[in-house]
């Protein structure tokens, strides 16, 4: 499952939330649910920008972060624990295993090449610094005025 946040991220949101609510319904228990989609925290800061996605049980080798053209995207898979056997009937399941891809239009200008990611207590934080800007500033631009050669 996708998560997107933008203009119409509520949006999707909802979308994705009523779809897996439907294939609950028709598929009933299931031992392998439709998605997952873990919570996203955006925090601005004056310096930084920081996406806080939650992510228990997954280990860094569980996720994949890329960023490109001001959008970031974390993708991962959150597998069954080894110790579960396949064979088991659940009556719930709220604990969803399967893929994931979340992405972000970042509303500020970042380095990304100062971006740093790391999982803490079932928390991916991605911090990237705050670069200026410029696009809501005048930049003025010099006019020169060619003159014709003289013969």
């Amino acid at each position: 499952m996708t998560r997107r946040f933008g203009p119409y991220g509520k949006i999707q949101i909802l979308k994705a939330e009523v779809n897996r609510l439907v294939d609950l319904l028709l598929e009933g228990p299931a031992t392998n649910g439709p998605g997952w989609l873990p919570p996203v925290d955006i925090i601005d800061c004056p310096d930084t920008l920081t996406v806080a996605i939650e992510v228990p049980g997954l280990n860094a080798n569980d996720l994949v972060v890329e960023l490109m053209s001001g959008v970031l995207v974390v993708r991962g898979t959150k597998r069954r624990l080894p110790s579960e056997p396949p064979a088991r009937r659940f009556h719930l399941m709220e604990r969803f295993i399967g893929s994931f891809q979340v992405v972000v239009d970042l509303p500020h200008p970042i380095d990304p090449g100062q971006g740093k990611a790391t999982l803490r207590h079932g928390v991916l934080n991605i911090v990237f610094p705050r670069l200026e800007d410029r696009r809501q500033k005048p930049f003025k631009i010099p006019v020169t005025e060619e003159t014709e050669p003289h013969d």
